[in-house]
């Protein structure tokens, strides 16, 4: 209509000829208006949150803004997405693992696992990270259950004694140093797991040893890397390896506290732990590792 009115036709013509009356003709105006005002809202919503996580997904920065009052979520990812703001996938490959040697390898014991606990199976990687010409190593560990990322560790080297401190850090964030072998620690064959001292560690705190046979049978941990660098450290001009430690630490803290997960039916995996602690074991949601054929 607003076309044709253009074209020199008059409104009331144009409302006699669709069957409308003015005043809803000036309604739906309105409401075109209001949809407009809304919509330059949310993508400064979009703005700001991608000012400081910029590949912050926008099903995510949805949930993590309660904007299911205003509209749908399919509605929100296609305007923002005509509008530019739909992300664009990211790929990358690095070698970090070096599974030569016949000494403490040991079998897949999570494949089909189904999961209702937190610290029943923690899976482990570690990942490159360059910048200004300096190449740095990312260790880390995160539940499968929870999501939550127990261990994260920079360093320049890829030294089994870093997997030591980031075991460490999953001791102190459980607050727990003994398992009862009630806990599988998920990792691929590198040395760095498989040296005396690690698996040392990891008899005393009793927890049983797994590995993939390859990176398929550790997705999570994968996708985890990929995360790290292409989500947030991106966002980061990493000078040293003091800094890169400094920034994991607020990461972690965003992960875990921060941006709702879709797995966790966009809870934070924080949020999910503490619901979950809640209920009986045989009332919590069921989380099953895939199996790899």
């Amino acid at each position: 209509m607003i076309k044709m009115r253009t074209q020199g036709y008059s409104l009331t013509s144009l409302c006699t000829y669709v069957g409308i009356s003015r005043q809803a003709y000036y309604k739906q105006i309105s409401k075109q208006d209001e949809k407009e005002q809304l919509y330059q809202e949310l993508e400064q919503v979009v703005i700001t949150n991608r000012s400081v996580k910029s590949r912050a997904g926008l099903r995510c920065i949805y949930y993590k803004e309660n904007l299911s009052t205003l509209l749908g979520v399919n509605q929100f990812e296609q305007q923002m997405s005509v509008l530019g703001y739909a992300l664009k996938p990211y790929r990358s490959r690095f070698k970090t693992t070096d599974s030569r040697g016949h000494h403490y390898k040991f079998n897949n014991l999570i494949s089909g696992l189904n999961l209702q606990r937190e610290n029943h199976v923690i899976v482990g990687d570690i990942t490159y990270y360059q910048n200004a010409g300096k190449l740095y190593y990312i260790f880390q560990f995160r539940d499968y259950y929870t999501m939550e990322i127990k261990g994260l560790l920079g360093s320049l080297t890829m030294e089994g004694i870093n997997a030591e401190k980031c075991l460490r850090q999953v001791f102190n964030y459980n607050g727990q140093r003994k398992y009862d072998y009630k806990l599988i620690l998920h990792t691929d064959k590198g040395a760095q797991y498989r040296s005396y001292k690690f698996q040392h560690m990891l008899r005393q705190a009793q927890i049983q040893p797994s590995h993939a046979d390859n990176c398929f049978e550790n997705g999570l941990s994968e996708r985890t890397n990929g995360i790290l660098k292409n989500e947030y450290l991106v966002d980061y001009d990493i000078q040293s390896v003091s800094q890169l430690n400094s920034v994991l630490k607020e990461i972690k803290y965003q992960i875990n506290e921060q941006w709702p997960s879709k797995v966790l039916g966009y809870k934070t995996p924080k949020q999910f732990a503490k619901w979950t602690r809640e209920l009986k074991e045989a009332d919590r949601p069921i989380r099953t590792v895939k199996t790899v054929k």
